[in-house]
């Protein structure tokens, strides 16, 4: 059986790199887990077409389909890129 000695400085700097690691497994996690979901809400939607939620109300205003269950309002990610193609021209 093996013992690994470390110092305070060491010790210190581990705690740190598994603190990173896991916080960065989480972050990584939680995006998968956006990526896989068919139908955001508009703020997750903002997120993942990388615009501000107030443009993604601008684009509701506009024509963008929303899935209303109970008040539960839910975008679907192929309808706002469909929407999207629609709005596709040249400049």
């Amino acid at each position: 059986m093996f013992q690994i000695v470390l110092n305070q400085t060491q010790k210190e700097e581990l705690g740190k790199d598994i603190y990173t690691t896991v916080t960065d497994a989480i972050e990584k996690a939680r995006q998968e887990e956006q990526h896989a979901k068919p139908y955001l809400n508009k703020k997750e939607m903002a997120k993942w077409l990388g615009v501000s939620t107030d443009t993604v109300y601008r684009f509701i205003r506009n024509g963008l389909p929303v899935a209303d269950v109970d008040g539960m309002q839910l975008i679907g990610k192929e309808t706002a890129i469909n929407f999207l193609k629609e709005h596709e021209k040249l400049i």
